[in-house]
C-alpha cells in the first residue's frame, strides 16, 4: 500500500501523549482542534458564570473570536481547554484488554435523570436513567492500540465538577465504583479543589493485608491483576501503573437484587406510583425502562439514603464508540450505554476505558517493541522482552542456556532490596508473540522450528486480526499458517499492524527448554518449498510454569518459659491459654522451588489489641534470628532451597481471636509480556505460592 491510499484521516495530528514504557502509535488517531470548536448555548451560559460576556454574544464563537473578546489572557487553548484521554478496549475470554484501533468517538455533553434504587441493608445502589438529553462535543478517533485523546472546555469540566461539589454526597454516589473504593476506606469529607486543581488518589500501597481483601471482595481476574501490579512495586518504580490499576472498576455491571416490593413498583402498570414515589410527573418517565438499569454504585456511607431517591439535572459527559466492524466502510455502534465514565475526582481526570461489545474488532496486542525497518531475518524478542541473536553479545538473554539475565537477579546477602548480582538465570513463563524480522528476497513464506527437550516441530498457530484503513475502510488480516506452518510473509510496507509478529507461543507447562530458529520458503504451484541454507540461528528458551512448595513440619506454642506443646498445623490449630498470658509460637517449615526468587513470612491478629511479632533476639531457648529469617531472596542460581524455624509472640493482654501466620514464595518466572521502563529494575512475582496458619487463641 502506498502512502497516498492511507486514509486522509489517520494522517497523525500530533504525537498522543504516553508514559514510560508505553509505545508511540505507528497511526495516531485524530483529535479535535479546539481552535475550531464553535460553543454551544450550554457552554455559553457557564462561561457567562465566568466572565464579563452575555451568553448571546458566545454562542457559535470559537477560540480566536474569543481572543479579540477577552483580551490578552495568555494561551487561551490551554486556559480554556483541558485534555482528556482514554481507551477502547475488548475483553477476551480471560478478561484481557485487547485494544480496538481505528474506532470513532462521539463525546456528548449530556443532561440525564435518575431514580436511584438503594435497598436496605445494602451498600450499593442502582441507578434506571430517564429523560436524558445530550448535544456532540466532540468527535475523535483511536489509534491502532485503542487509545483516544480529546479536547474539552475547562468551564465544562469545571461545571460537571462544581454541580457534585454543591450537592451533599454527589461526588462520591455519582461515580463508577473503583478499586481503591473497595480496598480502602473512603473520606467522608473530600478534600476541597478547585476547577483545574489536581484530585490525586491518595498515596495507596498493595502491602498483603489489602491483597487479601482484594481476593475477598473483587473477582479472580481483578484480584489477579493486583498481585501482578503489586509484584512489580519496586524503587523508583512508576505509581502511575498502581494508580491505573486502583482506578478500575471494582465491579462488571450487574442486575439489581430487587424484591417483590421493588419490582411491583417498576412493573409498567405502576407507573403513576412510581412517578408519586420519585416526585416527577409521570409525563416525564414516557421513555423509562425498568430494564435499563446501571449498577453497582457504593452508596453514601455518612448520609441516609432513602430506598428510592430521584437526582434531576445531572450535567455529564457520556460516549458513543462506532466502528466499521464488516469492512463496508459504514459504521456500526459497539459503545453506547455508559453511565458516570469518567471519574470527576480523579484529579487528571484519570483514563477513562470504554468495553466494546463483542462484535468490536479489536487487534492482538499493542504491548509490543518498536521496530524499525526490517533488517537480518531473526528472532528479536520474545513478548517485549530481547531475545540474543547467535553469534552477537547480549546483556538480556543467554540464547544457549535460554535464561534471562535481567529479571529478578539474585541478590548479594540474601536480604531484599540489597545490591542485585548479575547475571540472573530467570526463566519465561505464559504465552507470548515472537517478534522479529521475517523478510527475505525471494521468500513468500517462512516457518518457525520448535524444539522441545530434543523432539522437533513447528509453531502452528493462527495469530491477528491485524488492521489498517484504506480509502476510509477498515480492513482487517488474520495469519494462519499454510500447510500447517507456512506462515505468510506481510511486509512492513503493507501498512499493517501491529508489526513484527512471527507467531505465538503458546502457555507450556512444567519445565522445559526450547529452541526456535526461522526457516523461508518459496510458494510455487501451490506449494510452499523451503529455501535451501535459510535457517536462522537457533535461539533457546527455558520455561518454568511451576509452582514453589511450602512444607509445614510442626508448630508449637507455650507460655514463656513452659514446654512446648504440639498444635495440628493442617486445622485450626486452638491454643487454650491460661488467663491473657503472653503465648509464644513456634513453626518449622521449608520452601523449594525449581527457581526459587524469594521467600517471606508474616503474622497478624484480628482486633486492634490482637498484636503478634516475631521474636528476633535471643532469649533462654530460643535462639537470635538471622537477618533474612523472615524474608530472603535468592543469592545465586542455585539458591533454591531453604528451612526455617521462626518464633513468634503473641503479648501479655493481647484479644482472644484468630491469629494467622503467612508463608510465600515466589519463583523467579516472568512473564516477558510485560513493557518496563528498564528491565534491570524489573522484578516481577507471577508464580508463588501461599500457606496461611491459622490459629485460635482463647
Amino acid at each position: 500500500m502506498t502512502r497516498n491510499e492511507r486514509d486522509e484521516s489517520r494522517r497523525p495530528q500530533k504525537r498522543a501523549l504516553r508514559r514510560p514504557g508505553q509505545h508511540l502509535a505507528r497511526f495516531p488517531g485524530r483529535s479535535n482542534d479546539p481552535e475550531t470548536h464553535a460553543l454551544t448555548a450550554r457552554q455559553a451560559a457557564r462561561l457567562e458564570s465566568l466572565s464579563a460576556l452575555p451568553k448571546a454574544d458566545l454562542v457559535g464563537k470559537t477560540l480566536p473570536d474569543l481572543r479579540e473578546r477577552l483580551g490578552k489572557l495568555g494561551n487561551l487553548k490551554e486556559l480554556l481547554f483541558r485534555r482528556l484521554c482514554g481507551r477502547v478496549v475488548k475483553r477476551d475470554a480471560e478478561g484481557n484488554e485487547l485494544p480496538v484501533p481505528f474506532a470513532t468517538v462521539t463525546v456528548y455533553d449530556t443532561d440525564i435523570n435518575l431514580i436511584a434504587w438503594s435497598p436496605a441493608g445494602q451498600p450499593h445502589s442502582w441507578f434506571y436513567p430517564f429523560g436524558v438529553t445530550r448535544e456532540v462535543l466532540a468527535q475523535v478517533t483511536t489509534d491502532e492500540c485503542g487509545r483516544f485523546c480529546v479536547w474539552l472546555p475547562r468551564f465544562d469540566i469545571d461545571h460537571y465538577l462544581r454541580w457534585r461539589l454543591e450537592r451533599r454526597c454527589y461526588l462520591e454516589w455519582l461515580r463508577v465504583p473503583v478499586i481503591e473504593d473497595v480496598l480502602f476506606e473512603r473520606d467522608p469529607i473530600p478534600d476541597p479543589i478547585g476547577p483545574v486543581s489536581k484530585l490525586g488518589l491518595h498515596v495507596r500501597e498493595l502491602d498483603g493485608a489489602a491483597l487479601r481483601r482484594a481476593e475477598h471482595r473483587l473477582d479472580p481476574v481483578r484480584s489477579a491483576r493486583l498481585r501482578d501490579v503489586a509484584s512489580r512495586r519496586g524503587v523508583g518504580s512508576l505509581r502511575a501503573e498502581l494508580d491505573d490499576e486502583l482506578r478500575r472498576p471494582a465491579f462488571d455491571r450487574l442486575p439489581p437484587p430487587l424484591d417483590a416490593r421493588a419490582k411491583a413498583i417498576l412493573d409498567p402498570k405502576m407507573r403513576a406510583k412510581l412517578a408519586a414515589r420519585a416526585g416527577v410527573s409521570p409525563r416525564k418517565l414516557v421513555d423509562f425502562d425498568a430494564k435499563r438499569v446501571f449498577g453497582p454504585f457504593l452508596r453514601c456511607e455518612w448520609v441516609a439514603v432513602p430506598e428510592w431517591t430521584t437526582i434531576v439535572d445531572i450535567p455529564d459527559l457520556s460516549f458513543e464508540v462506532t466502528q466499521d466492524v464488516n469492512g463496508d466502510g459504514q459504521q456500526t455502534p459497539i459503545y453506547t450505554e455508559g453511565l458516570f465514565d469518567v471519574r470527576w475526582n480523579a484529579g487528571d481526570l484519570g483514563e477513562v476505558v470504554l468495553v466494546a461489545e463483542p462484535t468490536a474488532i479489536a487487534g492482538p496486542s499493542c504491548d509490543l517493541p518498536e521496530l524499525g525497518p526490517c533488517g537480518d531475518p531473526a528472532i528479536l524478542y520474545a513478548g517485549n522482552y530481547p531475545l540474543q541473536v547467535p553469534g552477537n553479545p547480549s546483556e538480556t538473554h543467554d540464547a544457549g542456556s535460554g535464561y534471562a539475565k535481567l529479571p529478578n537477579r539474585p541478590d548479594a546477602d540474601g536480604i531484599p532490596g540489597g545490591a542485585a548480582v548479575e547475571p540472573g538465570e530467570t526463566p519465561f513463563v505464559g504465552s507470548f508473540y515472537l517478534v522479529g524480522c521475517a523478510e527475505r528476497e525471494g521468500a513468500t513464506h517462512y516457518r518457525v522450528h520448535r524444539e522441545v527437550n530434543g523432539t522437533q516441530g513447528y509453531l502452528q498457530g493462527a495469530y491477528g486480526p491485524l488492521s489498517r484503513v484504506v480509502g476510509g475502510v477498515l480492513q482487517t488480516r488474520t495469519i494462519t499458517p499454510v500447510d500447517g506452518h507456512w506462515y505468510p510473509i506481510v511486509g512492513r510496507d503493507e501498512g499493517w499492524t501491529p508489526v513484527g509478529i512471527l507467531a505465538p507461543v503458546p502457555d507450556q507447562a512444567g519445565v522445559s527448554t526450547q529452541g526456535f530458529e526461522l526457516e523461508f520458503g518459496a510458494l510455487a504451484g501451490g506449494t510452499v518449498t523451503p529455501i535451501p541454507n535459510s535457517k536462522t540461528g537457533s535461539i533457546n528458551l527455558r520455561f518454568d510454569a511451576t509452582k514453589p512448595t511450602i512444607t509445614v513440619h510442626s508448630l508449637h506454642w507455650r507460655h514463656p518459659g513452659g514446654g512446648w506443646n504440639a498444635l495440628d498445623p493442617d486445622d485450626c490449630a486452638v491454643v487454650p491459654r491460661q488467663g491473657t498470658q503472653a503465648v509464644q509460637l513456634r513453626v518449622s517449615f521449608s520452601v523449594s522451588a525449581n527457581h526459587l526468587r524469594n521467600y517471606w513470612a508474616s503474622a497478624s491478629g484480628c482486633g486492634p489489641q490482637a498484636t503478634i511479632s516475631q521474636i528476633t533476639q535471643g532469649a533462654g531457648d530460643i535462639p537470635a534470628a538471622a537477618v533474612d529469617s523472615a524474608a530472603h531472596w535468592h543469592t545465586s542460581p542455585s539458591d533454591n532451597a531453604l528451612s526455617r524455624t521462626l518464633y513468634y509472640q503473641i503479648d501479655a493482654g493481647a484479644d482472644a481471636g484468630c491469629y494467622h501466620v503467612a508463608i510465600a514464595a515466589a519463583s523467579r518466572s516472568f512473564r516477558p509480556t510485560y513493557l518496563p521502563s528498564n528491565w534491570r529494575g524489573h522484578d516481577p512475582q507471577h508464580l508463588w505460592r501461599q500457606r496461611v496458619l491459622r490459629i485460635a487463641v482463647q
